[in-house]
């Protein structure tokens, strides 16, 4: 039997080569762009309840990640200067598989930075969201409405953020 890990890691695999041009992918992944976000349930790092649809704190980034994602460990530190760099912006790192917060935590511990809203979910994160691979970002604005749904970390997805960024910023 296959474990879930070895799934992700493959799903994290397939979103490096999708965005690499190896694979083509068929259709944009995650939420539709222009519809209200799917909600979030989970819980921060320091045990409190997270609920999407109950946060109207204005516009929001959220990263889905897993600690075995390479890609993932890399664009952290940077979501986290977006973070400072955007102080009217919420980043919101969603890790998407079930796992001990202790682990979550030592993995965030090892990086040089990250995003100061950290949420672990139970799983089904990725089934409610409909992305392809990790890391995978959306932006939203205040009503939780999709802005930008992108898949992989690459310069012009970071590119693409950071325009973004600069446009529900102000």
């Amino acid at each position: 039997m296959v474990s879930w890990k070895t799934i992700m890691k493959a799903f994290c695999m397939l979103a490096f080569f999708t965005v690499h041009g190896s694979v083509t992918a068929a259709k944009q992944t995650g939420p539709e762009v222009g519809k209200a976000s799917p909600n979030l349930i989970g819980r921060t790092l320091d045990g409190k309840m997270y609920r999407l649809s109950s946060d109207k704190s204005g516009p929001k980034v959220i990263n889905f990640f897993w600690v075995s994602c390479k890609p993932c460990r890399t664009e952290l530190p940077e979501l986290a200067q977006m973070e400072k760099d955007n102080p009217k912006v919420k980043f919101i790192s969603v890790h998407t598989i079930d796992e001990k917060p202790e682990a979550v935590q030592k993995f965030i511990n090892g990086l040089e930075d990250a995003p100061s809203n950290i949420v672990l979910t139970n799983g089904g994160v990725q089934e409610n969201f409909q992305y392809i691979g990790l890391p995978h970002t959306i932006v939203l604005d205040r009503n939780n409405v999709v802005l930008l749904s992108l898949s992989g970390y690459t310069k012009t997805n970071t590119s693409r953020l950071h325009k973004i960024l600069h446009k529900i910023s102000k």
